[in-house]
Formats: C-alpha cells, structure tokens, sequence
C-alpha cells in the first residue's frame, strides 16, 4: 500500500474526454503506477492541500468496480468520486448541467415472470458528507473554475442517478418507457456508477461520490450532441464540480477530527456567568469559563 497519509483523493474516470477534462485542473502532474499495471497520474489541486489521483478505467461497472477497489486498497484515499458525462432524463436539465448523485440505482436487477419483469434494483446512498458539500459548493461561484467560461452558467443538481450497462438513447424505447415508470425520481442514466458504488461501499468507510455533466437527453439526439462537442463540454463542468467539491472538502487529523484552520475555522466560544448563573455546554467550538471578580477584587 502506498502511504499517502489523510491528503490523497481518488478520482476515477471511464473515458479519455473524462479524464483530460480532470487533468487539466492539476499540476505538477507525474505518472504513479499500480502494481497490477494500472496507471494513475497524481497531482497537485491549486489552492488544496489534495493530492489528487486520476485514472481511465474504460466503460461499464465492472471496470469501475475493479479500478476503485484497487484505488481504495492501494492508496487509503480520503475520498474517492466518479466523475464523467452522462444522459439527462428530466427536462429542466440543460444540456451541460451537472447531476451530483444521492443514489446510485443499479436498475437491471429483475426477475422476469408471466405477466412481465419484477424490478429488483440495487441501491447505493453516496457518502452524506459529500453530499453536503456539493450543496454547500452549489451555492457558490463553482463554475468559475471551468474554462473557457461557458455562457449560460450550468446549474448543478443533486438527485438519483441510473446506472447499468446499456447507453440509452430512446425515450420511447421498450427501456426507456420501463425506466420512466419503474425510477422516475432519477435525473440522469449512465454506465459506471453501480459498480463504482458498490466498490467503494464494501471497502467500508470511505467516501464517494459520483459527479456527472449531461451530454444528451437520451431521447434520440445522443449523435448530434456528440457532433457538436456536447461531450467535451459536458466533461468540463463535471471535472469542474468535482474540483469545487474537493477543494471544499475539510482535512482530517490522525484523530478523524477537523484540523485547525479547516472547517470551523479553528471558531472559539466565550461564555462567562456572573453570580448564580450558569453555563451551558456549547455545539463547537471551545468554551471558556469565566467565574467574574473574586470578592474584595475590583
């Protein structure tokens, strides 16, 4: 195992316009390579203390499942996020908006009967923390780290994702219908994040998040918004939220508590009680007692 402390954060990807697009917001970039032959590129986060490690796991859940088991086992990261493109499935989505999941559904999970398929999905809830974050980071300027700045700003989202191994592109498909109706809370569909998901969930502990920009509508239109650079684009603002999410992220002592400086921003509470009154405990911070004057001092 390589030791990297509490500074390393995982950032896994599945396509190469994915994986240039997270790149290109590190430096000092050097090449780090698994014992298995997998390659990594780690690098510095401006403005972080991250060290960010990114790699190409190519497509489908199984190679996302393999890359981050062994990115987690190997490397202990503080956390780790699935970052790439994906279909939108709900209207107010424009195309280039960002959908940052609160679960991941592994939707081909069924039993086929008589009178039809019986969904027996799988379910992954991504780490509150993070979640908590992105809300945090949705509220401020992330999108100025994408560049060149893009006109309107994208919006970023936090909803349900799909995840299987079939790349939708027909609303009106036999999957796309059984989708609609079966997970219609789900505002994106991809084909990654279950087994991301379920790596990072049976490793027990480390947090993940999967972060996708939306390249098409999964209606049939999935050709021409490839031709127009939607991809491209789409991989940018994604590679951008996630760079907002990590660098927002709060640094974690050999205790598992905030360091100073980070977090609460090292906050100090002062309560002082005069007389017959009393002090409360207090949320965070450090609290500090004072007493008042002695009798006879002035």
């Amino acid at each position: 195992m390589v030791s990297t402390g509490t500074k390393a954060i995982v950032v896994v990807t599945a396509l190469s316009v994915e994986y240039r697009a997270v790149t290109g917001h590190l430096r000092n970039l050097e090449r780090v390579d698994h014992p298995t032959g997998l390659i990594f590129e780690r690098g510095d986060l401006p403005g972080s203390p991250w060290q960010i490690y990114v790699a190409e796991a190519g497509e489908g859940n199984q190679a996302a499942a393999t890359l981050t088991e062994r990115a987690i086992s190997w490397l202990s990261p503080r956390a780790v996020f699935f970052t790439g493109i994906a279909g939108g499935l709900k209207q107010d989505l424009a195309l280039g908006d960002v959908v940052v999941a609160t679960q991941v559904w592994g939707y081909q999970g069924g039993r086929q009967e008589t009178d039809g398929l019986k969904a027996r999905p799988r379910t992954w809830e991504t780490t509150f923390e993070l979640q908590q974050v992105a809300r945090l980071v949705s509220r401020s300027a992330w999108a100025g780290r994408i560049a060149p700045p893009p006109e309107p700003l994208p919006r970023m989202h936090l909803k349900p994702v799909l995840a299987g191994e079939i790349v939708l592109d027909s609303a009106q498909s036999e999957l796309g219908q059984y989708l609609d109706q079966h997970y219609n809370g789900a505002a994106a569909i991809e084909t990654e994040g279950a087994g991301f998901a379920s790596a990072a969930h049976l490793a027990g502990g480390i947090p993940f998040l999967v972060v996708r920009g939306i390249s098409d509508r999964a209606d049939g239109t999935k050709s021409d918004s490839d031709e127009a650079g939607v991809q491209e684009t789409a991989a940018r603002h994604a590679a951008a939220a996630t760079m907002a999410v990590i660098a927002a992220l709060v640094v974690q002592g050999d205790s598992g508590q905030p360091e100073q400086g980070h977090g609460m921003g090292g906050q100090q509470q002062i309560n002082r009680a005069f007389g017959a009154a009393a002090v409360y405990a207090v949320q965070n911070g450090s609290q500090t007692i004072n007493h008042g004057p002695r009798a006879g001092d002035q």
